[in-house]
């Protein structure tokens, strides 16, 4: 029974207090108005992304079945390291193909220098010999037709020199026409061996390039983060590559966050900046205004922008793309102003901002005009000064 009575005591001094509590209208602590700084802060949600380039797809730009598969999700990779190898087995005959060809077309240039030269020298020799012969029988023909004059030789013997003469011109002309056909033949011919080993050459470079697909390498240094295509499986390339991997940079990530129609226009690009993920939820990562968007994004029917934060803190091993990242933005800031704690301010029934000030023992309500509110701080524009003593709520 007085265990009962004690309980009701008890019971009744804590109502007591409570109902005393709850009806004091006053403060219960207090601090003095200080000067210190005070930010304009913009929240926003975003997340970890990686930057433009830091990943990549890896896909590949031939059909056929994957022969070897070497890497698997989470390997590190390096530029020019094998991922895969594609059949190619008639790739490699296209190859070996179009080298032969290649290689005949070369035989038969090389062959042409060669000939066409020796042709053309031979004829060459050949005018030479016939053009002295000519000038022999000329000689002769001089020499005649003064014997002639002089009438120790026949008509005959001048006609025979004379028709001999006629015959080696003629046979000189003919040779002579042999020969720029001869030499236009060779330009002719060299001009079309040489574009036969062009032709041939670059068919050779294409197969190659197209044997070159089989084997796909990591373009960029990352981790695999995705495998979408297994040893064995059977790619068709389309319009689109197929995908064998994606490779992630995890040093090039940034943060991409939504800030609504109401507060972009007080982001600027260089601002400060900071943000948490939920893995680590006491870490703060600072980061600046790299990117502002102009296009608008629409969730909800409501109007927000892309604003993209480029990471200044070490983050490699620890952020990870597809994070949650709750943003601050400051985009203001202003230096020893006046504040007090925000939770001595207080709004009454027509809408004024007011603190309660304290007069040795005396309270005194004062209507305040406030400015900027961030980290737990008010700005006071009017109605208090540096250091009068306002109660905490």
């Amino acid at each position: 029974m007085k265990k009962i009575f004690l309980f009701f005591l008890l019971f009744l001094f804590i109502g007591i207090s409570c109902k005393t509590k709850k009806n004091n209208p006053y403060p219960s602590k207090t601090t003095k108005v200080e000067r210190s700084d005070v930010f304009l802060e913009v929240s926003a949600t975003g997340a970890v992304k990686p930057q433009v380039g830091a990943q990549v797809k890896v896909g590949a730009r031939i059909s056929g079945k994957v022969e070897r598969l070497f890497v698997t999700q989470g390997d590190k990779v390096i530029p020019g390291q094998l991922i895969a190898i594609i059949e190619h087995q008639d790739l490699q005959k296209e190859v070996d193909k179009a080298y032969a060809n290649y290689k005949d077309a070369l035989a038969n240039l090389e062959n042409i220098k060669k000939v066409y030269p020796a042709k053309i020298s031979a004829q060459r020799k050949k005018i030479e010999a016939i053009k002295i012969e000519l000038e022999q029988i000329e000689r002769e023909l001089k020499r005649y037709e003064s014997l002639y004059k002089d009438g120790l030789i026949s008509l005959t013997d001048l006609e025979r020199i004379e028709r001999d003469y006629k015959v080696k011109r003629a046979e000189l002309e003919s040779e002579t026409s042999t020969l720029l056909a001869l030499e236009s033949e060779y330009k002719k011919e060299l001009e079309r061996a040489e574009a036969q080993v062009l032709a041939n050459k670059n068919a050779w470079e294409e197969a190659k390039v197209k044997l070159s697909y089989a084997f796909v390498y990591a373009p960029i240094y990352g981790v695999v983060s995705e495998v979408t295509t297994q040893q064995g499986e059977t790619v068709v390339a389309g319009l689109s590559a197929p995908t064998f991997i994606t490779i992630i940079d995890l040093s090039k990530l940034q943060i991409e966050c939504y800030v609504d129609e109401t507060d972009i226009g007080k982001i600027a690009i260089g601002q400060q900046a900071f943000f948490t993920v939920d893995s680590y939820p006491n870490k703060i990562f600072r980061a600046k205004v790299k990117t502002i968007y102009p296009g608008a994004i629409i969730k909800n029917n409501v109007v927000f922008y892309d604003v993209v934060l480029e990471i200044l803190d070490p983050y490699e091993g620890v952020l990870r793309p597809e994070m949650t990242a709750q943003v601050t933005i400051i985009a203001g800031k202003k230096e020893n102003v006046l504040t007090v704690p925000s939770s001595a301010v207080k709004i009454d029934s027509q809408g004024n901002y007011y603190v309660m000030v304290k007069k040795e023992k005396e309270w005194e309500k004062r209507i305040v005009k406030v400015g900027w509110e961030s980290r737990g701080k008010t700005e006071i524009i009017s109605g208090l000064k540096e250091g009068e003593e306002v109660g905490l709520w």
